[in-house]
This record gives C-alpha cells, structure tokens and sequence, in this order.
C-alpha cells in the first residue's frame, strides 16, 4: 500500500482507496474501460491495433515507467510485472500501468517465490538467475513488450513440442536492419517506418544482457517520442549500428 501512495500518474491506474480489516483485504481502483493492450493485440474478437495507437502506447507507458523510476517523490518504484495483460486502455486507448502486486522500492534482491511467480519470458537475466532487481529490470521488460507492439506476437511462440522467445527471432532482425519483417503484417501499410526504427532501436537497447548498458526509461522517452518526419526509406538514415 506503501507504494500506491505515491504512483499518482496520468498513465497508471489510480487506486481510490482500500480495506484490510480481519480477513477483508480489498484494493478498490478506478475503473478502466477498454480491457487490456494483451487483449487488443491478441484477441481474435478484438479490432486491430493501428500503428498510431501502438506508437502513442509505447510512449505512454514509457512515460508511466519513467515516472515510477524518476519522478515519484519518495524514490524508484520497481513495477517488476511489466507485461500486456498489465497495461489497461481507457476508452480513447491512454495506456495505464496495472497490478502493482510484485511492486518494490529501489533496488533489491527478490525471494525465489517471486521469482517464480513473476512473468514468464519478461524476467531480464539478472533477476532471472540472480534474484537482482532493479529499474533496469523494468527497462528490460518494457523492451520486450516494445517488441510484441511491433510485431503483434506473442512473448512465447509455439513451434510443435518447442518455443522460441520472441527475442531470439527479433534482434537478429534489428541487427540486420530488416524492421520489413518486425513489423505486424497487419500494419505494413500504414505504419511509418521513421517511427518503427525508433520503436526497434529503443527495444533492442533495452534488452541489452547487461542492465548497466540498458537505457533510462527518462532516456528511452526521448528516443521514441519523435516528431515523424515521414522518412519512408531506411537507407536515408545513418545507422552504424545498434550496439554502440
């Protein structure tokens, strides 16, 4: 409860108040309209999710993230369950951050039952194999999400008796700039390719191995909400590439 106190931001859902007397515990929040981003890009019975809304959610959730880590008053909060099922829609889809029920304050080592618990297919590696959590633990999530904004898949695709890790088929894309092939065939033709490589970038630097190399949330903000200057060929951009 400690931590909602202070999660007061356009883009997280607002808790209006709660009770804990013997065995009630209930948390009574505003109500949010337009079920989950995982149901939007998921959900055959859902419309699709333009590539405009796509774009204006990831910079809201961004924002959300970087609120949570740089701007709330009584230090970082870690979100620790960054992932689609999390992130609500208001009825003019204004993504809002959810379910803060793994939420910390600064860095921290978490239990193994947290671990365990907490999203399969988000978990950056240090917190995976180590229990470390910290900011760029949610910097790694918000990554992999860009990725399934992008892309329209899902965190774990089936392949027979195997999965593959929506990572292990996208880095390679960005790496060889094929951003044609990330891209969710369902908005191939109106999304806008000075956007996408913004998108693309961002996400791939967030899911760098080692959390130090990773961006701010403050830093990602920056990268992605840019003015489209309609740039419709890549090659018109100097890339060196995305590791430096």
């Amino acid at each position: 409860m400690q931590v909602f106190r202070f999660a007061r931001h356009r883009n997280i859902v607002g808790l209006l108040g709660y009770c804990c007397e013997e065995t009630h515990n209930i948390l009574v929040y505003e109500y949010i309209c337009n079920n989950s981003l995982e149901w939007h890009l998921f959900d055959q019975s859902a419309n699709l999710l333009e590539w405009n809304k796509r774009h204006a959610s990831a910079i809201g959730i961004a924002k959300g993230m970087r609120f949570l880590h740089e701007e709330c008053r009584a230090g970082p909060i870690i979100h620790l369950d960054l992932q689609p099922s999390n992130v609500l829609l208001t009825h003019d889809f204004v993504p809002m951050l959810g379910d803060f029920g793994f939420a910390k304050w600064k860095a921290c080592k978490v239990s193994s039952e947290t671990m365990i618990l907490g999203p399969s297919g988000y978990l950056a590696p240090e917190h995976a194999e180590h229990g470390i959590a910290s900011v760029k633990t949610d910097v790694f999530a918000f990554g992999i999400l860009l990725f399934q904004l992008i892309s329209g898949r899902k965190v774990l695709e089936e392949h027979g008796r195997w999965c593959t890790h929506i990572l292990q088929w996208a880095e390679p894309l960005v790496e060889t700039l094929a951003l044609n092939i990330l891209v969710d065939d369902r908005v191939k033709d109106t999304h806008d390719s000075y956007g996408l490589y913004h998108l693309a970038k961002a996400a791939y630097l967030c899911v760098r191995t080692n959390p130090e190399q990773r961006p701010s949330m403050g830093e990602v903000v920056r990268l992605i909400e840019v003015e489209n200057e309609n740039i419709q060929d890549l090659s018109q951009l100097f890339i060196p590439h995305f590791t430096n």
